[in-house]
């Protein structure tokens, strides 16, 4: 992060109380869990806030996210920074495939999961709102291609991992 961005990051950016967060974040699954029938309706729903909360945070910043991601394999370092303005870290890895129409994006400290532990619920994607946020940002930019939650800390993997696929 240059100097001028890290500047931003500390004087610019309006901050959350993680713990705060997190809480929030915990009773907002537990009220998705109790008013659905399965795992998978939970995730679709998780998904859905996702997206909701994805078009909210970033409609002032699309004019940027235009000018920063000419293309889909570039792309990835606009959701690098988001992430960072959002959850006050870094993605731990980014991976573009080769053929750029696959982007992979792991956390190994997840900020959404950190603590969580639940081994009840097989096929459980805890943090698959950003997923939901992915697909805002990508349908904003004009991409047409989706996310999904390939591994998550809160179910037991060791890390989480977001693959974004653009579609032909």
């Amino acid at each position: 992060m240059s100097i001028k961005g890290k500047i931003a990051w500390r004087f610019m950016t309006t901050k959350v109380s993680k713990v705060l967060f997190q809480a929030n974040y915990r009773e907002l699954v537990n009220l998705v869990m109790s008013t659905s029938n399965n795992v998978e309706e939970i995730n679709r729903k998780m998904k859905d806030i996702g997206f909701r909360v994805g078009e909210t945070l970033l409609m002032d910043y699309a004019d940027r996210i235009r000018q920063h991601a000419v293309d889909f394999p570039t792309f990835s370092k606009t959701l690098q920074l988001a992430y960072k303005v959002n959850s006050g870290q870094f993605f731990t890895r980014i991976e573009v495939s080769k053929d750029k129409r696959t982007i992979k994006f792991t956390d190994d400290i997840c900020p959404i999961c950190e603590g969580v532990s639940i081994s009840d619920m097989p096929g459980l994607q805890y943090c698959v709102l950003v997923s939901g946020v992915f697909d805002a940002v990508m349908k904003l930019r004009g991409f047409s291609a989706e996310s999904y939650q390939e591994s998550c800390k809160a179910v037991g993997d060791e890390t989480c991992t977001w693959t974004l696929v653009l579609r032909d």
